[in-house]
């Protein structure tokens, strides 16, 4: 039985190390928002509506009245591996199309206390990673089926320090959960034996913390900032070997990168506002992995670099009733091809984005928005040791899209 354990045991550390960093999807933030339609740019800067509750939580300051947001969504994967070379022990299949719908949804509340106090508290699920790929393909060792959901609630407040300085602090308190399935080859026989399936299923709560804060240079311009510590989970489940009859107790931490956000507004005249954002994501702490179980374990390397964050966008007034908008942003590569596995297929990421405001006589705005996001061509290169065992590859579809209708709604009324 200890014989049979120990590939067990170092296919379900491979995997693992790979699967849950994306949980953090290099930190996906579209929950359905209005500003998702400009590709997020000069979110930190304030969003004037309920949502801002998340995203800059200093800029509930600007607020007059009580606000709340109800999102809802869906995303679509479009993922289709391109095999180069495959080995004797990975075989030569493509994954097929590994991806698929999922939902989006969230819901924000913003209270205004007075002229210096106001409280806020958003809810947020996402589907991180859902992963279907074909049985017998190459990379099947790494990943075969995936399915990751973050999810959970974030109380915030803000406090106007001056009539233009204004400060925010919130707490994430987020949920994940892991439901993973990869093959594992015949401890005995592994090029010609039937193969396995190992199953991984686990979850975890953590909590963070946001400072945020919020300065209006002028009435028609501001910059805001805001920065997230890490998230520390830690993943607890059991691991089972269909092949082998074995089922083992897991442990292993990951830490999701802390990360900082600089953005500016200005609105050059009524009709047309812009809006910028940069920041950086600190993916280098995700460092190695550690994977336990009760009489072992393992350390793996990520080999993650630092990413960067550069988003533009403007928004059109049409008229009294509409607003336009539309943006793009650019995340840096955190990875390279000998380190990138088949369960994370990132690579340098851009975002196109367009979305609508219509807002009615009530003061409710109805905003629609959509995004496609291009994960490039994240090539994969684990041919170390041809033709035995390995494969490589790159990505011929990589691709998300976001589509998203949000309400929001001043309480008690009001107009404009």
């Amino acid at each position: 039985m200890q014989i049979k354990r120990a590939p067990l045991f170092l296919a379900l550390a491979g995997v693992l190390a790979a699967s849950q960093a994306q949980a953090g999807g290099l930190w996906i933030s579209e929950y359905g928002q209005a500003t998702m339609g400009r590709a997020g740019a000069g979110e930190e800067a304030g969003t004037d509506d309920a949502t801002t509750a998340m995203f800059n939580p200093a800029a509930m300051s600007r607020l007059e009245k009580s606000e709340i947001a109800v999102t809802g969504g869906v995303v679509y994967s479009d993922i289709q591996f391109d095999l180069e070379r495959g080995s004797a022990l990975n075989g030569n299949g493509d994954g097929g199309s590994a991806g698929g719908p999922g939902p989006l949804g969230s819901v924000y509340y913003a209270h205004p206390i007075n002229d210096k106090w106001a409280v806020g508290i958003s809810g947020v699920a996402l589907t991180g990673s859902v992963l279907d790929y074909d049985d017998e393909w190459a990379g099947r060792f790494q990943a075969q089926d995936v399915s990751i959901l973050v999810a959970g609630l974030v109380p915030s407040v803000s406090y106007r320090v001056t009539e233009k300085l204004s400060v925010g602090i919130s707490v994430p308190i987020m949920y994940s959960s892991l439901e993973m399935e990869i093959a594992v080859p015949n401890p005995e026989n592994p090029l010609t034996g039937q193969e396995g399936k190992a199953k991984v299923d686990g979850d975890d709560f953590q909590v963070a913390g946001t400072f945020s804060f919020l300065y209006e240079l002028s009435p028609t311009t501001r910059i805001g900032g805001r920065a997230t510590s890490k998230f520390d989970f830690k993943y607890d489940g059991d691991a089972k070997a269909v092949l082998a009859q074995q089922q083992v107790g897991i442990e292993t931490e990951l830490t999701l990168a802390a990360m900082a956000r600089l953005g500016m507004a200005h609105d050059f005249n009524e009709t047309w506002s812009g809006y910028l954002t940069v920041g950086w994501d600190n993916w280098s702490e995700l460092g190695d992995v550690n994977l336990t179980t009760s009489n072992r374990g393992v350390s793996l390397p990520r080999n993650w670099e630092d990413t960067y964050h550069y988003a533009v966008g403007a928004d059109y007034r049409l008229n009294k009733d509409w607003t336009l908008r539309a943006g793009v942003a650019y995340d840096t590569d955190p990875t390279k091809d000998e380190a990138r596995t088949a369960d994370m297929p990132l690579d340098r990421q851009i975002r196109y984005a367009f979305g609508a405001d219509y807002q009615r006589e009530s003061g409710m705005m109805v905003s629609g928005s959509l995004v496609y996001a291009d994960y490039g061509d994240a090539g994969i290169d684990s041919s170390r040791q041809p033709p035995i065992v390995g494969y490589k590859g790159e990505y011929a579809e990589n691709q998300i899209w976001f589509a998203s209708v949000a309400f929001n709604w001043p309480l008690g009324g009001g107009s404009r």
